[in-house]
């Protein structure tokens, strides 16, 4: 159902995408929606046992709440049904030992998001280009997309 006021997104009708970014493997996600004008995206994150993100530095405020499982960051922990509220420059590395499912909404000024800092020094920067680009996806079309006009790449000082 869509109308112009109200949409119903099917969870259980999308895939776990992988997130093509160095340091989150076993971590997986569902982009369920992308609002250019609201600057805002929801999504699905899902660790599996022993993942982690790597560190990153919000750019935008987020809300996590946590489905299921259990996860953890430099501020706290988090358990079934527990919810993190993150302002902008919030600087972390989220991991899970049991895994976890959380449900995250990013709310956005200028369609960025989140700066993933790499041990190199590298920074890779996520926003609505690459979350939009997955919204909806197959693994297979998200295989197919070239990310790297989606994103951009601030390398290491040499």
């Amino acid at each position: 159902m869509h109308s112009e006021s109200m949409s119903i997104i099917r969870d259980a009708d999308q895939e776990w995408l992988r997130i093509p970014l160095p340091g989150a493997e076993g971590v997986s996600i569902k982009v369920l929606k992308a609002d250019e004008a609201m600057d805002r995206v929801v999504v699905k994150i899902r660790f599996d046992p022993g993942s982690r993100m790597p560190r990153h530095i919000h750019d935008c405020r987020a809300v996590a709440y946590t489905i299921s499982g259990s996860w953890a960051y430099d501020e706290g922990s988090f358990v079934t049904g527990e919810c993190a509220w993150e302002e902008e420059g919030n600087d972390h590395t989220p991991w899970s030992d049991e895994g976890a499912e959380l449900f995250i909404v990013f709310d956005g000024k200028d369609g960025h998001y989140l700066d993933n800092i790499l041990p190199d020094g590298t920074i890779i920067k996520l926003g609505m280009p690459i979350l939009k680009a997955f919204e909806g996806l197959t693994q297979k079309e998200a295989d197919s997309i070239d990310i790297e006009p989606l994103i951009e790449i601030i390398p290491a000082a040499a």
